[in-house]
């Protein structure tokens, strides 16, 4: 009672800051269904250093659906260039650092998502496209800094499968990295 109590605080207080924050419109759709699973994201990695598709994936649809909406109204459709273009394009390069090892394929999905929700929220706000994917690519980049620093600092060993090794659940990271960038970008 008291977890299902802690993410319903966690979502609204999340929406609240995100609606708050620089005049968020239709855009914020897909930030808002972020929100909503924010706080069920991290203690799923972290408990069993898995996202779960069922979580993550449907907030792809959520970025398209807000990135239209704003496209049909003052965004335009670089809103929905920004958005697509920006999942896309971490999908690729996250999918591409996975194969090296280190990140597993929900932090890769989480990651696309969290760039397109991101991408759609700021090109909503009006810079011109490059800036756009600068702050993307910021974003990517300062998450990445920020889970080798993690990293670095000794995250708890855990056993698993009867080895033990040092495992970070990146999700944490990466939303929390999301968060930063929409709040205070």
């Amino acid at each position: 009672m008291v977890e299902k109590t802690i993410r319903i605080a966690v979502a609204a207080g999340l929406s609240v800051a995100l609606l708050g924050a620089g005049g968020a419109g239709p855009a914020a759709v897909g930030a808002l269904y972020v929100a909503a699973v924010t706080a069920a994201l991290v203690q799923q990695d972290v408990r069993d250093l898995r996202l779960p598709d069922a979580l993550v994936l449907p907030g792809a649809v959520f970025v398209v659906v807000g990135a239209v909406w704003s496209a049909l109204g003052p965004g335009g459709w670089p809103v929905v260039v920004a958005a697509i273009g920006c999942g896309v394009a971490a999908l690729v390069g996250f999918a591409v650092l996975a194969s090296g090892g280190g990140l597993g394929m929900g932090d890769v999905k989480l990651a696309a998502v969290l760039a397109g929700a991101l991408a759609a929220v700021v090109a909503e706000r009006g810079p011109p496209l490059g800036e756009v994917v600068a702050v993307v690519g910021c974003w990517a980049v300062g998450s990445l800094v920020a889970g080798a620093v993690v990293a670095t600092l000794g995250y708890p060993r855990r056993v698993r499968t009867g080895v033990l090794r040092a495992e970070l659940p990146f999700g944490p990271v990466l939303l929390g990295t999301f968060w930063g960038f929409v709040l205070l970008g």
